[in-house]
This record gives C-alpha cells, structure tokens and sequence, in this order.
C-alpha cells in the first residue's frame, strides 16, 4: 500500500496512512523503510545510524551502519543490520538538482533530513503495581472502575519518540478469570 501511495502528487488522507505505519517500536521481523514523498526522478542516499545525523561518509562514522542508495524515493533496510534493543535513525540526502522535463524544468531543492528513530525492542517493560479503587475489598460504584497504577519501567524511553508516558500504551481488560477471551476491553478517561 505505502509504495503505490507515496508517488501520489496529492496525499490528501493518504498521509495518514503513512504517518500511522511510521515505525517507533518494531518487533524482530519489522522491516525498517524510509520513504520521502516527491523524491522519485533524483538519488537519495539513505543511512541506517545510532545517531540522527547526515554522515559526509558513512564508511568512517562509528554511528553509521549502512547507507543505500536509489532513485525511487524508497529505501527498505534489511533486518540482519538492526541490533534488537538500540535507537536507530534513518536519514536522507540528496543534493539539489534539476531536471528537464519534455514541457517544464523541474528544481529540486537539497534534502538533509533524520527520522525520530525506531527500536526493535524485545525486552519486556518491568511490572508494576495496579491498584482497583474499592471500600474494604468492594468496589462502590456501579457503573466506574477507579484504577491507578505506578512503577511500570520500560528499556526505552517512549517520551523519546513523543508518546505522552514513559510507555508507549497501556491496555486493561476486566474479566472473571485470567482467560483472555473472557475478558472485557475497557474505556481509559
């Protein structure tokens, strides 16, 4: 979906289709892409670092662990080049440039850009401690669960990537058993 997307000349709702499947949090088959619209018809050399920076050469950066080029606009990076656990940027170059079209010339400003990066992460956060709201063991209301948590930690910082808490997202569930399928999804406020 996203490679016949983002030759589009007009996104439109189609650009959040790509925001959403922009990679934060990748498990151990993730496939790490970059993707920058408009830039079809010019090379684009990409780099996969530990650092959010265009190298002048990715041969002597200690940060940079590979860099491909192509002229699509698209880069898919192979997976045997991410370590599970370490913050890994995406950065793009391309120089300025013109290109003669058959009734227009086309100018093609610089690109120098870094992604936020991703992790794969594979190491579980640390549990923390929940706790039910209730009067001496009984909940009191009849329609609201009061739940409060504290202590989850996790390997990874996700206020780094602009999540609002330390942890990317919490999910609750509500049953009578520890079967998930018994379980009930549960509205956060």
């Amino acid at each position: 979906m996203i490679l016949q997307t983002f030759h589009s000349a007009d996104l439109g709702d189609l650009y959040t289709v790509l925001h959403n499947n922009e990679l934060d949090f990748g498990k151990p088959n993730s496939v790490p892409a970059g993707v920058i619209t408009y830039a079809n018809d010019r090379e684009v050399t990409w780099y996969l670092l530990t650092s959010p920076h265009v190298p002048s050469d990715c041969d002597t950066d200690t940060n940079c662990r590979l860099s491909v080029s192509t002229k699509n606009g698209f880069v898919l990076f192979d997976t045997k080049n991410v370590e599970p656990n370490v913050r890994y940027f995406i950065c793009a170059y391309s120089k300025a440039s013109v290109v003669e079209r058959e009734w227009f010339t086309e100018k093609f400003e610089e690109i120098s850009s870094c992604s936020n990066g991703f992790i794969v992460d594979t190491i579980a956060p640390q549990p923390g401690h929940v706790y039910v709201q209730n009067t001496t063991g009984f909940l009191t209301a009849r329609h609201d669960v009061i739940v409060h948590w504290d202590a989850f930690e996790d390997n990874v910082n996700a206020l780094e990537f602009g999540y609002p808490s330390l942890i990317k997202e919490y999910y609750i569930s509500c049953g009578m058993y520890v079967i998930w399928f018994n379980h009930t999804d549960l509205r956060l406020y």
